[in-house]
């Protein structure tokens, strides 16, 4: 993930980075304006059709809708990734120490050491062994019927009570905790995802605008506008951006549309400025 000075400079460098790519577009014939057959002059040759760079993609109150709803199940994505990094954040340093914790005490530790704290723990260590076994049991269960996200859960569960375990046979006080759910819950999108993606069920791309554009909107149409309602975001949250070019222009029409859809767009606010809400890069529109 590239980091940027503010998203606001993040999202006018993606914009203009759309124009540039949608002149090319236009070269290569892919945008639906510039598949017209050349006109033939009075000497039978063809005459050059002139090119036009592609206008900026206007908003109406139902593209907006649109494009509101085709962006849901993005958002939904978008929101797991970032409720992951923010657990993930918090919980690496603690995962070091109580690694940390670990690896020094069976440096120290000698075998008369840990058989003393063994039996002295024992029943605490044969209560956490039967929980072990159940869920390994119910783990082997979730495997054979793919249940991913159950999967994940049982299985750091698993590993977390052995460590659990390690802790008391080593008398010692290392912290042990589970993994935060918001990290096992992307982490389970993401297999299932990918587990999709090799069974051909899903592109690789996994960037599709949807079903509610299709027919609706040209590629470069969906992805400018996309774009444009993520600056138009960033703009209302921070009104003294300055510099945001043509594409963060937007008559009073356009202002009306959003602003009627803006309690949805607000919602993405955080996910644009947390960067969680990820664009492909605009080459990706060959496989829309």
């Amino acid at each position: 993930m590239v980091l940027c000075t503010t998203p606001a400079q993040a999202q006018f460098g993606k914009l203009k980075k759309i124009g540039a790519d949608a002149i090319k577009d236009a070269a290569k014939d892919k945008l639906s304006t510039d598949k017209k057959p050349a006109s033939t002059s009075t000497a039978g040759t063809a005459a050059p059709t002139a090119r036009k760079e592609a206008a900026t993609p206007v908003f109406t109150e139902d593209k907006v809708a649109l494009l509101v709803i085709s962006l849901a199940p993005q958002i939904k994505d978008a929101q797991l990734r970032d409720d992951a990094a923010r657990a993930n954040a918090a919980w690496v340093p603690k995962k070091k120490a109580s690694d940390a914790c670990i690896e020094n005490a069976s440096k120290t530790m000698n075998p008369m050491m840990i058989a003393t704290n063994a039996q002295k723990n024992e029943a605490r260590i044969n209560a956490i062994q039967k929980q072990i076994e159940s869920i390994n049991k119910r783990m082997n269960a979730a495997t054979q019927l793919k249940d991913v996200r159950s999967q994940l859960f049982l299985q750091d569960s698993s590993v977390t009570l052995t460590m659990r375990m390690a802790v008391l046979t080593y008398g010692i006080s290392c912290q042990m905790d589970f993994t935060p759910a918001p990290i096992l819950e992307y982490q389970a999108v993401e297999r299932e995802r990918m587990m999709r993606e090799a069974s051909g069920n899903e592109s690789a791309e996994g960037f599709d605008p949807g079903s509610a554009v299709t027919g609706v909107m040209s590629n470069y149409e969906y992805g400018l506008l996309r774009e444009r309602m993520a600056l138009w975001a960033l703009m209302q949250d921070n009104p003294a951006l300055k510099d945001v070019g043509k594409a963060g222009t937007f008559t009073p029409e356009e202002t009306a549309a959003l602003t009627a859809h803006a309690a949805d767009i607000k919602k993405m606010l955080p996910l644009f400025k947390s960067d969680a809400l990820t664009w492909k890069t605009w080459s990706d529109l060959k496989s829309w």
